[in-house]
């Protein structure tokens, strides 16, 4: 047999590689990526058979085409944006629980609005909204 003779870099990138494949192997992912291998062809005509992925392509593919025309420091705007009201809505969801809300009138709405927190919540909303109109009317 042939003895192998490899360059430090060589060493290091193919120590890079094992780890990664053990860290693959630990998580689960290696055997995942070993069955689509395996079954690829399989995985693809199942997937294409699929309506509701081949809807859900369509969808994403379609909210992702205005993401495209963005500028980068608009996408980061819009990152760092998402994944704060997303911690938001996650927290008050948590402690919102659906099928306990009360039915509230005009009066109780009223006095909802001498709460600060309800207050930041609706001043959000207003100055979403300010801004959809704004995007809507073309000048944003």
């Amino acid at each position: 047999m042939a003895e192998l003779k490899l360059t430090q870099e060589e060493v290091v990138a193919l120590r890079e590689l094992a780890e990664v494949a053990l860290a693959l192997k630990k998580g689960g992912t290696l055997g995942l990526l070993r069955a689509m291998t395996a079954n690829g062809d399989k995985l693809l005509e199942t997937i294409a058979e699929e309506k509701a992925v081949l809807r859900l392509l369509g969808v994403g593919n379609a909210a992702l085409e205005p993401v495209r025309e963005m500028g980068v420091e608009e996408v980061e705007g819009v990152q760092f944006h998402t994944e704060e009201l997303v911690r938001a809505l996650l927290k008050a969801l948590a402690k919102t629980d659906p099928k306990e809300v009360p039915k509230v009138g005009m009066t109780a709405a009223l006095g909802y609005l001498r709460d600060e927190d309800v207050q930041k919540g609706l001043g959000f909303l207003l100055v979403l909204a300010k801004n959809l109109g704004a995007a809507l009317n073309g000048k944003l």
